[in-house]
């Protein structure tokens, strides 16, 4: 049976838990901005019986997941392994209250968190707004999105196309300026408009009312960051060439790996951190990852008890599992299977592509003596994950984790992870540039998948990096063993 109250006129309808109907909500969805999504969700349908005598409407705080005395109890098709949601909410955001089932911990918890499970569908944290691509009307950033236009499209059109070029055997001998010079130009008039246009989503998003996460696309950052990156390097290389440093040394590796890493952190903290889209605790410590119904990271995980004064406390065992010990264990676990299946795709995609070892660049550098090796495992092991995890993890998986599934997430993160590495490649022939660019990007995706869930199943870029600096380190140890 229908409940018969009615809220004041004007306002708004959410989901009624115990028929299926529509039933007044007081607020609207994210009316109170992104904190108005932990409590104002949805729970599964329960019978009568299990509904509480006075409903205390959707704006009650939900109960500590340790307190079972009073409240609604779960329907009983929960777990949520057995329970299947609705086809279709008869409202788009419904409200109510809602608990944790008993016994239940979801997805990447060891204790039930004290917020409101999500039963709906990520992704509708935002508003969808069609405009034209050519258009500045209603942007509220006209002049930023016009540069875009203007230098960032073509300029990372034509920085792609020499790129490509250069691998596939292309020469550039007969154009007007040096080659060098004409990829330094681009660069820079593609990291310009691409760097301004990051800006101005930026702020169209936050000017769209985007609660899950306004700021940049991690593919546009991603474009703007390798036109930097290849806008520097070459002044570098020139600089080192100048110097009688030749590359592929511990020192030019080093240099390298620094500049990369400045990059790194100096585009997520001025274009993602600066701009109010997230916060390094949200990189590093990320609460807000994937919200689907077995996996909630919006709060902070709970003490395991309260002592008889009243201080909450956890035992040994949780301490370790939910710190930064447990992160680093973990790490270090799957650091052997994982090295095993990378190694072992590499044979199988060596042989199938007719790849030789020295078709296939390597990350190991060439060393000498014991100064250079440590050098090398510096930059290779510490270094180069500390920056890409905090890129590709810390701003690309958290930006895409806020608004997707956890599989969308993990597969797309993934994706763009090993992808990015086929700029490794050094042949310029087309064939083999080809051929080798399929190997890169392949036989990353094991690692890039194992970094991407255990940053999201731990919620901790320490655990992520661990992973990532472990298993370069295991390489550079083993390249330097195998030159003895």
């Amino acid at each position: 049976m229908a409940d018969d109250r009615r809220a004041p006129e004007g306002e708004g309808e959410s989901f009624d838990r115990g028929s299926g109907a529509s039933a007044p909500n007081p607020e609207p969805f994210g009316a109170g901005g992104p904190s108005s999504t932990l409590a104002d969700r949805a729970r599964p349908p329960c019978s009568k019986a299990d509904q509480p005598a006075a409903d205390p409407g959707p704006d009650l705080e939900p109960r500590p997941f340790n307190d079972r005395s009073t409240g609604p109890t779960p329907a009983a098709g929960w777990p949520p392994s057995a329970w299947q949601p609705p086809s279709a909410w008869p409202y788009r955001y419904a409200a109510a209250p809602a608990a944790w089932p008993p016994g239940f911990v979801p997805w990447g918890y060891s204790s039930a968190p004290p917020v409101a499970p999500v039963l709906e569908s990520p992704g509708n944290f935002h508003p969808v707004s069609r405009r034209s691509f050519l258009s500045l009307r209603g942007r509220a950033s006209p002049r930023l999105y016009l540069l875009s236009l203007i230098l960032g499209v073509p300029g990372l059109a034509a920085l792609l196309f020499l790129e490509i070029g250069a691998r596939s055997g292309i020469s550039f001998r007969g154009a007007p300026i040096p080659t060098s010079l004409l990829v330094e130009a681009i660069s820079v008039v593609a990291a310009v408009g691409l760097f301004g246009a990051s800006l101005a989503q930026a702020r169209q998003r936050r000017a769209d009312g985007w609660n899950d996460y306004a700021g940049p696309a991690p593919l546009l950052v991603g474009g703007a960051l390798l036109a930097l990156i290849t806008g520097l390097s070459l002044p570098l290389e020139y600089g080192l060439a100048q110097a009688g440093v030749r590359l592929g040394t511990a020192d030019s590796t080093m240099l390298h790996v620094l500049l990369y890493l400045t990059a790194y952190v100096g585009v997520v903290h001025f274009i993602v951190v600066k701009t109010g889209a997230l916060t390094w605790r949200d990189i590093v410590r990320p609460r807000r990852l994937a919200p689907s119904q077995d996996d909630w990271a919006a709060a902070p995980q709970e003490p395991e008890f309260v002592d008889a004064l009243g201080r909450r406390v956890q035992s040994w065992r949780s301490r370790i599992a939910l710190g930064a010990a447990g992160d680093i264990l973990l790490a270090l676990a799957m650091l052997l299977p994982l090295f095993f299946v990378s190694v072992l795709l590499s044979a199988l995609l060596s042989v199938a592509l007719g790849l030789h070892e020295s078709d296939i660049s390597s990350p190991v550098t060439t060393t000498v003596t014991d100064f250079e090796r440590w050098i090398t495992m510096l930059a290779v092991a510490i270094l180069v994950p500390l920056g890409e995890e905090i890129f590709y993890r810390g701003f690309a998986t958290n930006a895409w984790g806020r608004s997707l599934s956890r599989n969308s997430t993990i597969l797309r993160g993934a994706l763009f992870f090993a992808t990015v590495h086929v700029i490794n490649v050094t042949s310029t022939n087309a064939g083999l540039s080809f051929r080798a660019a399929v190997f890169n990007m392949a036989v990353r995706i094991p690692v890039a998948i194992a970094l991407t869930w255990i940053y999201m199943r731990r919620r901790s870029l320490v655990a992520s990096a661990t992973l990532h600096g472990s298993y370069n380190a295991l390489i550079v140890i083993l390249g330097i063993l195998a030159s003895y």
